[in-house]
């Protein structure tokens, strides 16, 4: 093959500027030759060579000859080529090396018929080449000075380009983006069939013209097959996810230490959980995670029966900065062995578009906190690939091999139905997901880090120690719904509910009433709120007026009360309307409970605020109860006598003996 050597009259680049080789002195050095302007110089051997050694010398290819097309050269690996294309090769090559061995050959019928006849006896060859044929592979050898160049091009046979006139094409590009855009199953006949009405009402427009001849059906097939597949793509889906389907990823962003960049996410959980009082279910819980991306660590998480919502990034981000403390034990012998040391503000929030993360609050909890914002483009979930890959994993790993779960896809179910193999309730999936968390999925060997997710933590720990609040009153009061209200004479009105607090008073006094004050309160307890005025560095805490009925309370349940209040036309509310209020919204869930819709019964989880901070949702505090169908103690004791059996087994194990005694003692 053609390449470089210190020979005479050798031309290759240096740096980019075409050099030739004058001649070689005794001593190795060098005369080159410039070959822009003639300048000659000197150098070593030795240099030179090194030079090459460091990618900055290149021999130069031979150029063709102008106004004459040369066809290139098999580049790809031998192997791709076909069987037989492969003996042709080898012929070739053997007529080659047979006939240059004797020297530079002579292009007559005396000097090569005799050569070529030797040649093709020793290979058995009953139709040895031409002379003209070993002229022809010769000069190929000979200009590219490469054994390749002898390879027959069979792959390069045929036109190049359509022979349709340029109309032709155009108005296949019309017809193709038509019957695509009308369905993008179209097949090629239903293309075929529209190129042709196009084709006939356009030389229906062109009187007096030469028609424009309709291409036949295999035509228009071999047409859309040459179609780039992106167009193609554009065509039937949209170009948006042509571009997501034909990106080339990239290195993803890297991190050196914990707490760096953490991603914040929802999903859907596939596990339909149970009402531990009816045994009905519950529904399917979101989830809220929050992921450090440097260990792969879970740093916190939120679980309700509410969809994704502000409240739930919120106690999402509470969890994932305050110390952990792990699930009430409430499945015996299930114990968390490992302890979960994750905790501090992370420096930089990774989230995407969804309504609840573009919000005041969120704003507002970043700038308090010290924590930057970060949202992702629209459309590129790729952008914090950590959170979405481990939601994938919590629902393929773990929740899909748990009784009560829907899968992906309501086909995977068969007749397999999720509802009636519920088994978990609230707070047992709650233990159960953080024995999952903390003793396998942190102990597990993680691929993309090359070593465990707890490993790299404590790792990461010895160098950079998270940091926290100063204290938990302060952490308490930045994390929160924020809201901007007057403040008058009788209070701050908030959420249906008014706060006043003699505290309040100088604030009145220095600024007057209808001041704007900044208001941070928790939506999962509405007792209280904390309240800045115009230049206060610290707030005051206020506590609701009709303290008892709020203290607890969550924003929806005040919600559904008040909304209730408003249908009954209730004009003037007092405390004992309040309590008859709370034991409406107390009934309206019982009721909820048994009903039968299962979004009924989902909704009666939302509105007694079954939450991972409260896995058995708030009391109501009514006086009175109606009767609801609970559970039978030996049926709840026969459960816990299975799962004390092995206090080796895995929590998959556990599960599924739990799942099988409680079935037979007839739990529907």
């Amino acid at each position: 093959m053609a390449g470089f050597a210190l020979r005479k009259n050798m031309a290759f680049d240096w740096l980019s500027i075409h050099y030739r080789i004058d001649r070689i002195q005794p001593n190795d050095d060098v005369l080159l030759e410039r070959i822009s302007d003639g300048h000659l110089s000197l150098v070593n051997s030795e240099h030179l060579l090194a030079e090459y050694r460091e990618g900055k010398v290149s021999a130069r290819t031979a150029e063709a000859p102008p106004n004459k097309t040369s066809v290139p050269t098999f580049s790809r690996p031998l192997e791709e080529l076909a069987d037989h294309v492969k003996q042709k090769v080898v012929r070739r090559k053997h007529y080659l090396e047979k006939i240059l061995a004797y020297g530079v050959p002579v292009f007559t019928a005396d000097y090569l018929k005799p050569l070529i006849k030797l040649a093709a006896a020793e290979i058995a060859d009953e139709n040895p080449p031409g002379i003209t044929s070993f002229y022809r592979w010769h000069k190929r050898f000979t200009e590219h000075s490469d054994a390749r160049a002898i390879i027959p091009r069979t792959d390069r046979c045929g036109p190049r380009t359509l022979l349709q006139s340029d109309r032709i094409l155009q108005l296949a590009e019309e017809a193709m983006a038509e019957v695509f855009n009308r369905s993008p199953q179209a097949s090629g006949y239903t293309l075929y069939e529209r190129l042709c009405d196009k084709i006939e009402l356009e030389n229906q427009r062109q009187l007096g013209a030469k028609p424009l001849k309709a291409p036949s059906r295999r035509t228009v097939y071999r047409m859309l097959k040459r179609t780039d597949a992106y167009d193609l793509t554009v065509l039937k889906e949209g170009k948006s996810v042509a571009d997501r389907r034909f990106r080339i990823s990239k290195a993803g962003v890297k991190t050196s230490r914990i707490m760096e960049r953490v991603e914040i996410d929802h999903t859907p959980l596939d596990l339909f959980l149970i009402d531990e009082r009816t045994w009905l279910p519950l529904g399917r819980p979101t989830l809220t995670v929050v992921i450090d991306h440097y260990s792969r660590m879970l740093l916190g998480y939120y679980l309700s029966f509410e969809g994704p919502s502000t409240a739930a990034v919120m106690g999402a981000l509470r969890h994932a900065i305050l110390p952990k403390k792990l699930a009430e034990p409430v499945i015996a012998n299930l114990k968390i062995v490992n302890s979960w040391p994750c905790y501090g503000i992370p420096e930089k929030m990774v989230l995407d578009n969804g309504f609840e993360f573009h919000s005041d609050d969120l704003d507002s909890v970043g700038f308090d906190l010290g924590s930057h914002i970060q949202f992702c483009p629209k459309h590129s979930p790729w952008y914090k690939g950590v959170v979405e890959r481990y939601l994938g994993t919590i629902n393929c790993s773990f929740v899909h091999q748990l009784p009560g779960t829907s899968f992906s896809r309501f086909y995977q179910r068969g007749d397999y139905d999720p509802q009636k193999a519920a088994l978990l309730t609230f707070a047992e999936f709650k233990q159960v997901f953080e024995k999952w968390v903390v003793d396998i999925y942190a102990q597990d060997l993680h691929g993309g880090i090359g070593t465990t997710p707890m490993a790299r933590w404590q790792e990461s720990m010895t160098h950079h120690q998270p940091i926290l609040p100063n204290d938990l009153q302060t952490f308490q009061r930045h994390i929160g719904k924020v809201y901007s209200r007057s403040l008058r004479h009788d209070g701050i009105l908030l959420n249906w509910l008014y706060y006043r607090s003699d505290e309040l008073a100088p604030i009145m006094r220095s600024y007057g009433e209808g001041v704007k004050v900044r208001i941070v309160s928790d939506p999962e307890d509405l007792g209280e709120i904390y309240v800045w005025g115009p230049d206060d560095a610290e707030p005051i805490i206020v506590k609701a007026v009709e303290y008892d009925y709020a203290k607890g309370l969550t924003a929806k349940q005040n919600k559904f009360i008040r909304l209730r209040l408003i249908e009954q036309g209730e004009a003037a509310v007092d405390k004992a309307v309040l309590r008859k209020a709370k034991q409406d919204l107390a009934q309206a869930v019982e009721d909820l409970m048994t009903s039968r819709k299962l979004k009924d019964r989902r909704r009666s989880g939302a509105l007694r605020g079954i939450s991972s901070s409260k896995p058995n949702g708030s009391d109501l505090n009514t006086d009175t109860k109606p009767d609801v169908k609970k559970v039978s103690k030996p049926q709840k004791n026969k459960a816990s006598e299975v799962v004390e059996q092995s206090q080796e087994q895995s929590a998959m194990e556990i599960i599924g003996s739990f799942q099988m005694k409680r079935w037979q003692g007839g739990r529907v």
